[in-house]
């Protein structure tokens, strides 16, 4: 069982934290490779399940890619604070975490995140309707073809965006019959503090 969360030492279970959430970017078994991403659409919240694909421990962002034509980008320019769930069981972790979203289209973000995407990944950017579109049946996109003409290839590229989130706070609890623990790291006053849970 990892014991990586049992000490009290709040510098280094923020840095534990990192490395864990660095790890999800590598694998789809590691603890936070999924979390639930929440944004406000006109004063209610929008909760949605989004892969971590990049992580920038020294920057302290986290990225998801998306679609361009999603409501949630609209939601971001008008109001870009969001936040994060993430929860694994086996850690028996919950984190919290409070960003300010940058959305990249067609920038140096965006433009590495596709030439790493995979193909099947890409694939999913084919739909004809935009994401949230009311249609009579699903569309079904055949995610693992392996002979892609090159102009789905592009349409596919040009609905492709990267969210990166610049994270200001984390809210973190720890479930242990020993006894719980909950801390909260703020970056913008750089105060880590425990609370109680």
């Amino acid at each position: 069982m990892n014991n990586q969360f049992y000490h009290n030492n709040l510098e280094d279970i923020e840095v534990q934290i990192w490395e864990e959430l660095h790890q999800s970017t590598k694998s789809a078994n590691t603890p936070f490779h999924q979390g639930v991403l929440a944004s406000i659409n006109d004063n209610v919240p929008e909760q949605r399940s989004v892969i971590v694909r990049n992580v920038d421990i020294s920057e302290k962002t986290i990225s998801f890619n998306t679609d361009i034509r999603s409501l949630k980008i609209e939601q971001l320019k008008i109001n870009g604070t969001v936040s994060w769930l993430f929860y694994d069981k086996t850690l028996k972790v919950q984190l919290r975490m409070y960003a300010k979203a940058i959305i990249h289209i067609e920038d140096d973000v965006a433009k590495l995140a596709w030439e790493q995407s995979r193909l099947s990944s890409k694939m999913c950017y084919t739909t004809q309707q935009k994401p949230g579109s009311f249609i009579n049946e699903p569309e079904l996109i055949e995610v693992n073809k392996t002979d892609v003409e090159p102009e789905l290839l592009a349409f596919a590229h040009d609905n492709f965006a990267v969210i990166e989130t610049k994270i200001f706070a984390i809210d973190f609890v720890f479930l242990n019959r020993k006894g719980n623990k909950r801390a909260y790291f703020d970056y913008q006053s750089n105060i880590f503090k425990w609370r109680q849970v």
